[in-house]
């Protein structure tokens, strides 16, 4: 089973307040987590959605702000990372490999489920880089890798007005979107060991 995963981060900003340096060990805390599971055609058949209380830097960057849309009343009710992480976990299952957009999403979940004691190092993830599937495929090579909305745009993939770019959810159901436009016979899989970037 593969899931399409996205995340959102908030990180350290100076508001005057003398709390704008960022914690070495967890410099982007998500906020969001969005994922779609697919099929064998690489059809969605299901979503998962949560935003997240972020409490290592409990107010929104101002760029995050801006590219985001979220605010810091968006998150008042929200869940703190750990509970939302085990219903992200119940989410995936037990048999899945997750696809993302590169591979900073998956460097930043390691980040911040041993931030807060989740998981203890190492840990290996299973994962499929469709943002290097979709580069080789439309033969991009402007600097290295396309980014997702250039991809959606040059396989004509229709977009929806409820799923917007910058948001963990509109992006996993657009890189779904992706790999399903090119229909890959053959998924790489990579792996992801944290003893490499320890």
């Amino acid at each position: 089973m593969l899931t399409v995963i996205d995340l959102e981060f908030n990180q350290a900003f100076d508001f005057g307040d003398g709390n704008g340096e960022p914690n070495p060990d967890c410099r982007f805390e998500i906020i969001q987590i969005g994922a779609v599971k697919v099929d064998k055609s690489f059809k969605v058949s299901d979503k998962f959605n949560i935003y997240i209380k972020p409490t290592l830097y409990p107010r929104i960057h101002p760029y995050v702000e801006k590219i985001t849309g979220f605010k810091n009343e968006d998150f008042i009710y929200a869940p703190r990372f750990t509970e939302a992480y085990k219903k992200f976990r119940a989410f995936l299952g037990d048999d899945t490999v997750l696809g993302t957009w590169g591979y900073s999403d998956i460097k930043a979940l390691y980040r911040n489920v041993t931030f807060n004691d989740i998981v203890k190092p190492p840990v290996i993830i299973e994962y499929v880089d469709i943002q290097k599937i979709a580069t080789r495929y439309l033969k991009f090579s402007k600097g290295g890798t396309i980014g997702l909305k250039n991809a959606v745009e040059a396989l004509e993939i229709k977009t929806d007005e409820d799923k917007q770019f910058h948001n963990a959810l509109g992006d996993a159901y657009y890189t779904a979107k992706v790999l399903e436009k090119i229909k890959p016979e053959k998924l790489p899989v990579r792996i992801f060991n944290s003893k490499h970037i320890m």
